[in-house]
C-alpha cells in the first residue's frame, strides 16, 4: 500500500514580526452637532377645580366626621369625669349625689366652722388686728421643726388631705383669735407653774427621758416655753366661749340648718349698712 506523506507546517518563528491592526479613531466634532433641547412645562394646579372635586369633598367630610366624634368622645370624658366622683363601668356617680351626701352628715358641722372662721376675722377688722406675711411663715417653720423637718411635713399634708396654702390660712386664723382673746385671758405664775408640773413629761419629752431617777425639769429653764404653751390652750378653751357670745351680737343666717330667708331690699338695705358702719368707723379713726 503506498504511503501518503503529509509536509508539516513550519512553525513561526518567536521573533517573526506580529501583524499589528491599527484603528483610526473617527474625528468627531460634537460641538456641530445639535441636539434638540427638550421643554418641559409645569402648569400650576387649579386650586378651585380642586376644591370642587367630589373627592375632596368627601375627604373633608369623612375628616370633619372624624375630628367631630373625637370631640363628642372627649365631652363624654370630661362629663364621666369632673361632674363625677367615680365611674363604675361606665356608670358614674355624680358629684350632685356626692355633695348631698356630705351635707347631710357633715353640712352643719363644716358651715359652723366656716361662720366661726368668718367672725374671727370680721372682729379682727373691726379691732384693726392683722397677721404679717412673717408671722405666718415663723409659725409655719416651728410646725415643720416640730414634726422632722421638711420631708416628715410634706408627709404629713399629703396624709391629712391639706396644701400649704390651706394651712397658712389656718395659721392665720389661728394667732388672730390669739391676738384678740389673749388680751381677755387672766391667770398666774402659779397657774403656769402647775400646768408645767402636770404635762412637763408630755411637753418635754426627749429631756424628761434624759433625767435620772427622782429628778425633776427645772421650772425657771422651761418658763417661757411653758407660758406660751398655757396661753394658747387657754386661748384655745375661752375662744369656743368668745365666739357663742359674738354669735348674739351678729344677725347670723345659717342656710344649712334652716331654710333662706328673704325680705324686701334686704341686700341692699345690708349694702347701705354696711357703708354706714365703715364711714363711722373711718369718721372715728379721723377724729382721734
Amino acid at each position: 500500500m503506498a504511503k501518503i506523506k503529509v509536509k508539516k507546517k513550519n512553525k513561526s518563528s518567536k521573533n517573526s514580526p506580529k501583524n499589528i491592526i491599527k484603528i483610526k479613531k473617527p474625528n468627531v466634532d460634537f460641538s456641530k452637532i445639535k441636539v434638540p433641547k427638550l421643554k418641559v412645562k409645569f402648569s400650576k394646579p387649579n386650586l378651585k377645580n380642586i376644591l370642587s372635586s367630589k373627592i375632596w369633598k368627601t375627604a373633608l367630610m369623612v375628616l370633619a366626621g372624624v375630628v367631630v366624634f373625637i370631640l363628642v368622645d372627649l365631652f363624654v370624658q370630661y362629663l364621666n369625669n369632673d361632674y363625677s366622683v367615680a365611674v363604675i363601668d361606665g356608670s358614674r356617680v355624680s358629684k350632685n349625689e356626692y355633695h348631698k351626701r356630705l351635707e347631710s352628715s357633715y353640712g352643719a358641722t363644716i358651715a359652723q366652722q366656716l361662720i366661726d372662721e368668718k367672725l374671727i376675722k370680721l372682729e379682727a377688722k373691726k379691732s384693726d388686728i392683722s397677721v404679717s406675711k412673717e408671722d405666718i411663715d415663723s409659725r409655719l417653720q416651728e410646725i415643720i421643726d416640730s414634726i422632722g423637718g421638711e420631708e416628715a411635713y410634706q408627709s404629713a399634708l399629703l396624709a391629712n388631705n391639706i396644701t400649704e396654702a390651706e394651712l397658712k390660712d389656718q395659721i392665720e386664723l389661728d394667732i388672730l383669735a390669739r391676738k384678740i382673746v389673749e388680751p381677755t385671758l387672766e391667770y398666774t405664775d402659779d397657774d403656769v407653774k402647775a400646768f408645767f408640773e402636770q404635762y412637763s413629761s408630755v411637753i418635754f419629752p426627749e429631756e424628761t427621758a434624759a433625767l435620772e431617777e427622782g429628778e425633776k425639769l427645772d421650772y425657771e429653764l422651761f418658763r417661757d416655753d411653758v407660758e406660751d404653751i398655757y396661753v394658747q390652750q387657754q386661748v384655745e378653751n375661752g375662744k369656743y366661749t368668745w365666739l357663742e357670745s359674738l354669735k348674739d351680737e351678729y344677725k347670723i343666717q345659717d342656710n344649712s340648718t334652716t331654710k333662706p330667708k328673704y325680705g324686701v331690699l334686704s341686700a341692699t338695705i345690708n349694702i347701705f349698712k354696711n357703708i354706714f358702719n365703715e364711714a363711722n368707723k373711718n369718721a372715728e379713726e379721723t377724729a382721734e
